[in-house]
């Protein structure tokens, strides 16, 4: 399944991150995950988020002048336990995907972790991760 997610490219980060989180604040949106990353000699940063409403959250940010995009992303079900992560890492390594990022989400359900994980290939991630019966997550269910 996949989930949209919106990044914002930004200087000032602390600034602007509060400045978003207003934002969504006024408008009703809810961050479910986020990740903010850079690279120390530049001043810019990526804040890559899961939102309860993308199309509502990319609105208000053009609106605010900043720049956005949207991209598709898997949610991945993680077991709590040694081993968890890497039993996913080891299939998606043996299928010969290549991963680009990822960062974790909270999820309701204690015994698990969500986390975020983007391909080149997002169908072919899938498949192999369905048929590994490693569970995807809906946006609704982050």
């Amino acid at each position: 399944m996949r989930i949209r997610q919106t990044s914002v490219f930004m200087e000032r980060a602390l600034e602007r991150f509060k400045e978003i989180t207003e934002l969504f604040n006024e408008a009703g949106i809810n961050i479910r995950a986020h990740s903010l990353v850079g690279h120390s000699s530049t001043p810019y940063k990526i804040l890559r988020m899961i939102v309860d409403d993308t199309d509502q959250a990319v609105s208000v940010l053009k609106n605010r002048g900043l720049s956005v995009k949207t991209d598709e992303v898997l949610a991945v079900e993680v077991d709590d336990r040694t081993g968890g992560l890497y039993r996913i890492l080891d299939v998606l390594e043996k299928e010969g995907l290549e991963l680009k990022y990822t960062y974790a989400a909270v999820h309701c359900v204690s015994t698990k972790a969500a986390m975020i994980f983007k391909f080149e290939d997002l169908d072919h991630a899938a498949r192999v991760l369905a048929e590994h019966r490693i569970v995807l997550f809906a946006a609704e269910e982050l």
